[in-house]
């Protein structure tokens, strides 16, 4: 370790030196985490480090930091070891981006061949110029105007490709344990990458830079500490509204679950969702219109929502009973407000031979990940849950889940997987809003959140396990379900709504069928983000009932 001594001198200049190339490892110049290129001379860190020993009223502050986090850097690797990009050289010297179809991501790893392709649509994000020639006085001007936003375009396409090669070396000198190499890239990062930034590419690598920082002070405390972001109470329920107004996610996986309840429904007369994260209820208006218009709509429906707002329960419920009410549905609401792992059969309040069940369970399966405790994958937490699904008799179960591969126990697959994850999904989000729109930046916000969830946080903190179908379809399988598949009515009904509401272009609802087991994807150019199925316990086929109580 070296005893480094930061002085407070005006008067000499080696002195100040000194500590401007100290600051430029070790600490940051202004309070707010992320700050724009230009505003401080030289690049700095995008958190603040603080010194371990207390500040004094001495004129001296002592810092202790291991030997190798003063020493220069190393360089970084060429730009041919970008494991998602092949890039070569125009004329011109810029780079030029060679898209590919990024596939499936449940098989990707920074070694494979298959991550060549990340999807990064549109890196700039601006169209520069309608291809015609000026002409008239004011020609020479026009030329230079679009010769200059030529140049901050190719400069915006270079940084992009800056900014994932830094990303993948952060990230693997972050396995290696070489704080010196972290802190560099680091720096590069916060220096180029912003929230606010001009592409998709500079905002994206921002939430990543932010999460590796974290990790960084999680590894390493007595040499970074970082402050975590502060979080709005209700930042998640604004950003969800806007992104349902803007994007076809919310929706294709809310229309398709409805089709397979309304499969499910067909005839009965009694019916009781158990919807095990109801939040705002966005999902079930349309399916009361659906109902309603039956020629034999059912004389009773009830929902069960769970959630761990009693506030937001009972707003929600007060909500539907009004819809309910306007097309003469008899409806009843109950709410159950506690966390998902502690709910108990009796909570639900299933009437088994007076109603037709049916499970709706939208994004939760992956936050029961962390107890990995059976072999495989899945633990005791994921087979009580089911479990308790099983219990409820249910005709049918709906689950919906992020198709991605961001449960890796190795860092650097977790990065690999959910960078071209994302990227698709802020590509999308560009594409709908504009640059300065408060919505998306509301909406890469919660997204944000997730990434730092998926890359900052081990253990039980680490909720935001996502696994793609064909992970789900072996774990939900082992636990005694069966997939029922999906219907071509279900599948027309998400093509439907994005040609009516989306223009069909960029976004394709697609059938998958694996060993027998069907489902259905939304997915971005060929990217895959969303997947809903139909599940059934097998053990109910004959009428038998389920011996699981969790009373206690």
């Amino acid at each position: 370790m070296d005893r480094v001594k930061r002085k407070r001198c005006n008067n000499n200049s080696a002195g100040e030196e000194e500590q401007q190339q100290q600051q430029q490892h070790l600490s940051l110049g202004s309070d707010s985490f992320w700050f724009h290129p230009g505003f401080i001379s030289t690049p700095q860190l995008p958190f603040s480090i603080s010194c371990s020993a207390q500040e004094d009223e001495d004129e001296n502050r002592v810092c202790f930091v291991p030997s190798d986090v003063i020493l220069a850097p190393p360089p970084l690797p060429p730009l041919s070891n970008i494991p998602w990009f092949q890039c070569k050289k125009n004329f011109e010297g810029g780079p030029t981006y060679k898209k590919e179809a990024s596939g499936s991501s449940s098989s990707t790893s920074l070694s494979s061949e298959s991550d060549r392709g990340l999807v990064l649509s549109n890196p700039v994000g601006h169209v520069v110029g309608n291809g015609s020639s000026p002409s008239g006085p004011s020609g020479a001007r026009s030329q230079q105007v679009l010769a200059a936003n030529q140049e901050n375009s190719n400069t915006e396409e270079n940084e992009c490709v800056e900014l994932i090669d830094l990303l993948v070396t952060c990230t693997e000198q972050m396995r290696s344990k070489n704080i010196a190499s972290v802190n560099h890239c680091l720096a590069r990062l916060g220096a180029i990458a912003s929230p606010r930034g001009p592409t998709p590419t500079h905002r994206l690598v921002a939430y990543f830079t932010e999460a590796l920082s974290l990790r960084a002070a999680r590894l390493w405390p007595h040499i970074f500490h970082v402050t975590a972001p502060r979080e709005e109470e209700d930042g998640s329920t604004t950003a969800f509204r806007a992104l349902n107004q803007v994007s076809p996610i919310p929706k294709f996986v809310h229309f398709t679950s409805n089709e397979i309840l309304l499969r499910t429904f067909e005839g009965k007369d009694r019916v009781h969702i158990i919807d095990f994260d109801v939040r705002q209820g966005l999902q079930w208006p349309s399916l009361f219109q659906s109902l309603a218009s039956r020629r034999n709509p059912p004389s009773h429906v009830r929902i069960t929502g769970v959630g761990e707002s009693k506030q937001e329960l009972i707003e929600t419920g007060d909500r539907l009973s009004g819809f309910a009410d306007a097309l003469n549905i008899p409806f009843e609401f109950h709410p159950v407000v506690d966390r998902l792992e502690d709910v108990r059969l009796w909570m639900l309040h299933v009437k088994e031979k007076k109603e037709t069940v049916a499970v709706n369970c939208l994004f939760q399966l992956h936050k029961m990940l962390y107890d990995t405790t059976t072999a495989g994958g899945g633990g005791a937490a994921l087979r009580d849950f089911l479990s308790l699904i099983k219990s409820t008799n249910a005709e049918a179960v709906v689950i919906a889940e992020q198709e991605g591969a961001h449960n890796g126990v190795d860092l650097e697959s977790r990065v690999s997987n959910s960078l071209k994850y994302y990227s698709a999904i802020f590509d999308s989000v560009d594409l709908s809003l504009p640059l300065e729109s408060k919505a998306r930046i509301k909406i890469e916000e919660m997204f944000g959140k997730e990434i730092r969830n998926i890359v900052a946080c081990e253990g039980r903190e680490r909720v935001e396990r996502h696994e793609g179908f064909d992970r789900w379809r072996e774990m939900i399988g082992r636990e005694g379900f069966r997939c029922t598949g999906i219907e071509e009515t279900e599948v027309l009904q998400g093509q439907m709504m994005l040609k009516m509401m989306y223009g069909g272009e960029n976004y394709s609802v697609v059938k998958r069928d694996e060993n027998g087991a069907a489902s259905v994807s939304l997915s971005w150019l060929d990217q895959p983000l969303y997947t809903v199925s139909a599940w059934k316990a097998v053990d109910f086929e004959g009428g038998s009932s389920s011996s699981y109580s969790r009373i206690g």
